[in-house]
């Protein structure tokens, strides 16, 4: 054995792993900052658009087809609106990824040996996996996340390693998976 890790999973762990998938979408930082902003911003504005139309609409009391499809776009506005406000709600989805996560207060032990790791808890049980299903990995101050597909992850807190240091990790990683650990912003 080379290392192990035994944890239980907090809310905050959760938050990490979503500020990181969050990260990895958008790895162009002036990217980031500019959704940040304009996902707001431009939800605002549609949902303002929207509900002026459709409030326009309703005081002139006039009906007719091109009125109809008029409200349909209006309601398209008010729609594309919310889902860019719910979208720029980072701490939203952290706390809705939590409330969704099913795990919640189960201890789960990773160990790794030369040829593999593997993964355990009381539900699952034991499972084994090749160190070629990891494809990226990305570490951020409290984690270490091994990513075996783009929206699934292995995620080790650091503060949780009973045997081997977390330290020298990540060149392990490197050496038995061939992926680096890229740092999140």
């Amino acid at each position: 054995m080379e290392y192990q890790v035994q944890m239980v999973y907090q809310q905050e762990d959760v938050a990490a792993l979503v500020k990181t998938l969050e990260f990895r979408r958008r790895p162009e930082k002036n990217l980031r900052m500019a959704r940040k902003i304009g996902y707001p911003v431009f939800g605002f504005l549609l949902l303002l658009m929207g509900i002026s139309v459709v409030g326009g609409t309703f005081t002139m009391g006039i009906f007719s087809p091109v009125t109809i499809l008029t409200l349909l776009v209006s309601l398209g506005c008010i729609l594309g609106g919310i889902a860019l406000l719910r979208r720029a709600d980072t701490r939203g989805m952290e706390k809705r990824s939590w409330e969704r996560y099913p795990n919640k207060g189960m201890t789960l032990t990773y160990t790794f040996y030369p040829d593999r790791f593997e993964e355990e808890d009381e539900v699952s049980g034991l499972n084994s996996f090749e160190y070629l299903s990891i494809k990226s990995g990305n570490e951020d101050g409290g984690h270490f996340f091994l990513f075996t597909g783009s929206n699934a992850a292995h995620m080790l807190r650091k503060d949780s390693f009973i045997h081997g240091d977390p330290a020298t990790f990540a060149t392990f990683m490197r050496k038995k998976a061939a992926v680096t650990m890229d740092s999140v912003e």
